[in-house]
């Protein structure tokens, strides 16, 4: 019996889909759907207590008409924004944070703050926190993908939503991880991407997000995510975030997301990360600014008509990246980048490194890509 070509192609596409589709979940079942088992804590077990915007009293501000005020500044704010922490961060350097910056009124997070969505990282989270002057500061936060449980369907344990007293002004199906909260000069949305799982959740948070920035006023309005619009990272691109979120994002003075674990300044589009762990940078030639194989964290400073934004090295505090972002009588935008900067820290990630000797097709675009933007900063 004789097959047509057609009936041949056909079995050997639904053949290669089949084969493909099952080493697919063989190589990566685990890393989709496994939730390690929690570690068993054996330190202090007091309750940790994180200050949001979402409470009726905040320290430090006063809320009027649905507006936060700071007590001692009003005029003016100034926002510590964190990228990815997985629980990296100890006690010594919170506190060098805090001596660097001590007029830091309050401080973002993007996502990932614990490693996991499980008491024991909590309390490492806490025992990290406690006795330092971010113990009280108020947060902005927004879960990330190590927050959620993993599954057919992803879940964000109650006990994120229980340390994390945010607003409830978001759209529906998501209380407490997508919202804003209103400043004097400045309006910050946050929006969780994780939790968009169905069409229709990003149709209805696309129109919440254009809604809420158009009734921002003049204001600025910063957005805070934790999947990148435009991806730093090598192969990590999230094409339903790009797609729903590049045309209304664009409007933004600022949009800050991490979870690509590199720095990568895009205007109004900034990528950042405040972990150890670190990942193939992508250097696409449209990034104004990249680094890579470092930490980092952003320094938001509001005037009535200006608003700064430093990006710094994390263990150092160098100063890193510069941008000033103002607006004229008639609302139109404009960014001032700082011209001075130094040369961009661009390594690999260190447990590729002792692999360029036979490197991987992911490594030589890395090297050829950082070749390429040596050359042209000469």
């Amino acid at each position: 019996m004789r097959y047509a070509p057609s009936h041949i192609a056909r079995w050997v596409i639904l053949t290669v889909l089949i084969a493909g589709g099952a080493v697919l979940c063989a190589t990566r079942w685990r890393a989709w759907f496994g939730n390690p088992p929690e570690p068993e804590w054996t330190g202090d077990t007091i309750p940790p207590r994180f200050c949001c915007f979402g409470d009726a009293e905040v320290p430090g501000f006063v809320c009027r008409y649905g507006v936060w005020c700071d007590t001692v500044s009003p005029d003016t704010l100034t926002l510590l924004l964190l990228g990815d922490v997985h629980n990296s961060i100890t006690r010594p350097q919170w506190d060098s944070l805090s001596a660097r910056h001590p007029g830091v009124e309050a401080y973002a997070q993007l996502g990932d703050f614990l490693e996991r969505g499980y008491p024991y990282y909590v309390y490492r989270l806490a025992e990290s926190l406690r006795g330092t002057r971010f113990d009280s500061l108020p947060l902005l936060a927004v879960p990330g993908n190590h927050e959620y449980y993993k599954g057919l369907r992803r879940t964000l344990p109650p006990l994120w939503t229980d340390l994390f007293h945010n607003p409830h002004n978001g759209p529906q199906d998501f209380p407490g991880t997508t919202y804003y909260v209103d400043f004097r000069h400045l309006r910050f949305i946050v929006i969780d991407t994780n939790g968009l799982q169905r069409v229709r959740d990003y149709t209805r948070v696309n129109y919440w997000l254009r809604q809420t920035m158009q009734q921002a006023g003049d204001r600025f309005v910063v957005v805070m995510m934790h999947h990148p619009v435009y991806s730093a990272g090598a192969g990590r691109q999230n094409v339903p975030v790009y797609l729903t979120f590049r045309r209304p994002l664009a409007e933004a003075d600022l949009v800050f997301a991490g979870h690509d674990h590199n720095y990568a300044r895009r205007l109004p589009f900034v990528d950042t990360n405040s972990a150890v762990k670190t990942y193939i940078h992508k250097l696409s030639p449209a990034f104004e600014r990249v680094g890579a194989g470092c930490r980092f964290y952003q320094l938001l400073t509001l005037t009535a008509d200006t608003m700064y934004m430093e990006t710094r090295l994390f263990d150092s505090g160098e100063l890193y990246d510069r941008v000033a972002v103002s607006r004229d009588a008639e609302g139109r935008r404009t960014y001032d980048v700082s011209s001075d900067l130094g040369e961009e820290r661009v390594e690999l990630p260190e447990r590729y490194r002792d692999r360029t000797d036979k490197p991987s097709a992911r490594i030589r675009r890395f090297l050829n890509r950082r070749a390429a933007r040596q050359r042209a900063a000469i």
